[in-house]
């Protein structure tokens, strides 16, 4: 799901935040933000099509809706993170919905998934490095509530990923309207 900029620049500013960990951090870039609901690695052709037919089914079945983007945490947790992150609080249930829904249509295709509990949320940054993580308990309740803001939800979109040595690559594959029935579906 692509992000909205006003969320993007107060992710930004949720960084700042936490720059006294900046050399153990390796951050997502701005650009980069994005609310991941299936990871599927690397596919075929033909499989990134039937990924794509999938997010037009799911898409197709759902309408838009607001989500907020709130609050601090880490996976796996704040005392030992390897991920920061910004949860979603209003319209988390609407997400994990979507998610599931997506799920099913991308077994009923036989394409494979990850086996972890779907926890919504936008990765702020990475831990670097094997070593002992920061713990961040005493800044996380220190800082409050961090806010991002609201969002709609209107479309899924497939991106294809490509990792190398500087900051990934994403490409759209295809982008789907939430709320737009296929042709010759049923309503």
């Amino acid at each position: 799901m692509p992000l909205a900029a006003d969320i993007r620049e107060a992710a930004g500013q949720a960084r700042r935040v936490l720059s006294a960990y900046g050399d153990r951090l390796r951050w997502v870039s701005p650009d980069h933000l994005h609310l991941t609901l299936q990871f599927l690695g690397d596919l075929t052709m033909s499989q990134v099509s039937k990924a794509v037919e999938a997010a037009e089914e799911t898409a197709g079945a759902e309408a838009p809706f607001a989500i907020t983007f709130a609050g601090l945490g880490a996976f796996p947790s704040s005392a030992a993170p390897r991920v920061v992150w910004v949860g979603v609080t209003e319209g988390s249930q609407r997400v994990s919905v979507l998610a599931e829904r997506l799920a099913k249509a991308l077994r009923a295709r036989r394409l494979s998934l990850e086996d972890r509990p779907f926890a919504p949320h936008l990765t702020l940054a990475r831990v670097r490095g094997t070593g002992r993580s920061p713990d961040l308990r005493g800044d996380f309740k220190a800082m409050g509530a961090v806010m991002l803001g609201e969002q709609r939800v209107a479309e899924l979109a497939v991106v294809k990923s490509m990792l190398g040595s500087s900051a990934p690559a994403h490409t759209v594959v295809a982008a789907v309207r939430l709320g737009e029935r296929l042709p010759g579906s049923k309503d």
